[in-house]
């Protein structure tokens, strides 16, 4: 067996370039498939992360709505003193983002009772949510920061205010004269 010196490729030539390509090929395929799953994964943890914000941001509206109503029962109540405040401890942060407390006037009082929009708003995912609450004593306008918030009662103007406050105080009435 005589062999050409023009011999152009060995066979030993020929598989080591086949084993050189199926690897790049298959680190290619691999990259394209782990980019594909990642860039998938993504947007269905965003998608995730905001229903959280959203659920959590649903807790704290009934949270803060329940402790407005319990204020506006006391201060609708015919008492000596109308001193009023409820404290409420809500989250600073939902899903590790701080969010606001919006309160705008949807219908003054009148022959009914007011409504009003709590509207709350994640900062960072700018996820709201909006709740609408009937009261027979009127709220005051405003927007707070979430966290520890009191629910007063602005006896000059016959108004209910949503702030921030401090612990101090959750729920105080002053006592009624002769008791």
């Amino acid at each position: 067996m005589n062999r050409e010196p023009n011999a152009v490729c060995a066979p030993d030539a020929d598989r080591a370039v086949s084993i050189t390509v199926n690897y790049v090929i298959a680190l290619a395929i691999t990259a394209v498939l782990i980019s594909g799953l990642l860039v998938g994964a993504g947007g269905y943890v965003e998608d995730q992360r905001e229903r959280v914000v959203r659920e959590e941001l649903d807790v704290v509206a009934e949270q803060l709505a329940a402790g407005i109503a319990d204020a506006d029962r006391l201060a609708a109540a015919e008492a000596v003193s109308r001193s009023v405040r409820v404290g409420v401890d809500l989250p600073r942060r939902v899903a590790r983002e701080s969010y606001r407390i919006q309160i705008t006037e949807v219908a003054a009082p009148g022959p009914g009772p007011a409504r009003h929009d709590l509207t709350l708003r994640a900062e960072r995912s700018d996820v709201s949510v909006t709740l609408t609450l009937t009261t027979s004593v009127d709220l005051t306008e405003g927007s707070t920061a979430g966290g520890w918030t009191v629910v007063r009662l602005d006896a000059a103007n016959d108004t209910l205010v949503v702030a921030g406050g401090d612990r101090e105080g959750t729920l105080a009435l002053e006592p009624m004269g002769g008791i």
